[in-house]
């Protein structure tokens, strides 16, 4: 390191103490327990820490330890879930209890590679469960800390290559090896890049590692770091269809197979295919309700919706139908009332709470 990484770590830590955001995962009862951590840190992959906060709670109120978790069917996991997008990670969550019970009598594990080993857990999710809540001097690095790192060290290159990751792992231990506080330190990297070393217009002037930071020398905070260039989204068409009343709404649950585009394994939506390639859309429909076994009238297209999964941009058309028939079919009516018990994908709840709003609730009122 060409600076004091002692000093570094002191002035951070100080920084922190007093200028962290009150955040239920940093109550002690919480930072201290290592599946708390790991709930924690696990939603708080790909969403911000807003949305996270009453998922959390929620989901601690329900699985308040592995033991608790372990025991549960996924099927009651999914739903505590669905909103937060990425359901591979309620999965693995609920794989690493399991393993937690089956392996370690119960008991989370505070070495690190035992943590490393759990389901779904990668180097930075064990090294933030075994800094945070077992103390232990090992580095973490996550968008936040690689732009603090980036820029104190001016690092050139993608910072999501092998060459300029290597670096930014071999600082952030070097640095968390300085520091009296890990438990501290790595929450207050990620801190430091969420309210001051922000991706545009850095708050340089309430940072209290600027003297150690090479950008804010010489001016070139908007030169790091740096990204390769993006590849452009993959767009998807995506159709559905909605046979429902006042009574109902017929659904259907996804396979849980590990297949291509299969994002909601598990969960139950509006019947969905995607539009093959030269395949119009009546065409995809048609073939939707075959696999279904079911025969119904198709009506226009009631709802459109757009919403984005890892690299794919997709268009989501959402069909009504009528007179179905669907004996023997995969798919199956539930009261709307039930299915605020189903684990349903984030834009599919938003789909039926714009149709029971917008259609049943009128219907109802027509009635009175």
């Amino acid at each position: 390191m060409s600076f004091p990484a002692a000093d570094f770590a002191t002035n951070l830590e100080k920084w922190f103490a007093t200028s962290q955001r009150d955040l239920p995962w940093r109550e002690i009862a919480n930072a201290r327990d290592g599946y708390r951590v790991l709930v924690s840190e696990v939603m708080l992959q790909q969403t911000t820490v807003a949305a996270v906060i009453p998922f959390y709670h929620r989901f601690l109120a329900r699985f308040p330890d592995a033991r608790t978790l372990a025991r549960a069917e996924i099927d009651e996991v999914l739903p505590l879930w669905a909103g937060l997008g990425y359901y591979s990670r309620a999965r693995n969550l609920h794989a690493a209890a399991k393993a937690v019970m089956e392996k370690h009598g119960g008991i989370f594990p505070q070495n690190f590679e035992e943590v490393l080993a759990l389901p779904g857990v990668g180097r930075y999710t064990a090294g933030a469960v075994c800094s945070i809540a077992f103390g232990q001097k090992v580095p973490i690095v996550d968008a936040n800390v690689a732009r603090v790192l980036a820029r104190v060290l001016c690092l050139k290159g993608d910072v999501k290559s092998p060459k300029v990751q290597a670096q930014l792992w071999q600082s952030a231990s070097e640095l968390v090896n300085a520091s009296t506080q890990p438990s501290n330190f790595n929450p207050a990297m990620m801190e430091l890049g969420a309210l001051v070393c922000v991706p545009k217009t850095p708050r340089c002037e309430a940072c209290p590692v600027s003297d150690f930071c090479g950008a804010f020398k010489t001016n070139r905070q908007s030169e790091f770091p740096q990204f390769a260039a993006k590849k452009a989204h993959q767009q998807m068409h995506d159709v559905c269809v909605l046979f429902a009343d006042a009574s109902g709404v017929l659904l259907r649950q996804r396979s849980t197979e590990n297949t291509a585009r299969n994002w909601w394994k598990g969960m139950w939506e509006l019947p969905r295919t995607t539009v093959l390639e030269g395949e119009s859309t009546p065409a995809a429909l048609g073939r939707l309700l075959a696999e279904l076994n079911i025969q119904a009238e198709i009506g226009g297209c009631i709802k459109t919706l757009r919403h984005g999964v890892t690299t794919h941009a997709i268009t989501l058309d959402c069909y009504e139908i009528s007179d179905a028939k669907f004996e023997n079919s995969a798919a199956q009516i539930f009261e709307w009332d039930e299915t605020r018990k189903l684990a349903i994908p984030s834009t599919m709840r938003q789909l039926l709470d714009w149709y029971y709003s917008h259609r049943v609730v009128n219907e109802q009122l027509a009635l009175l």
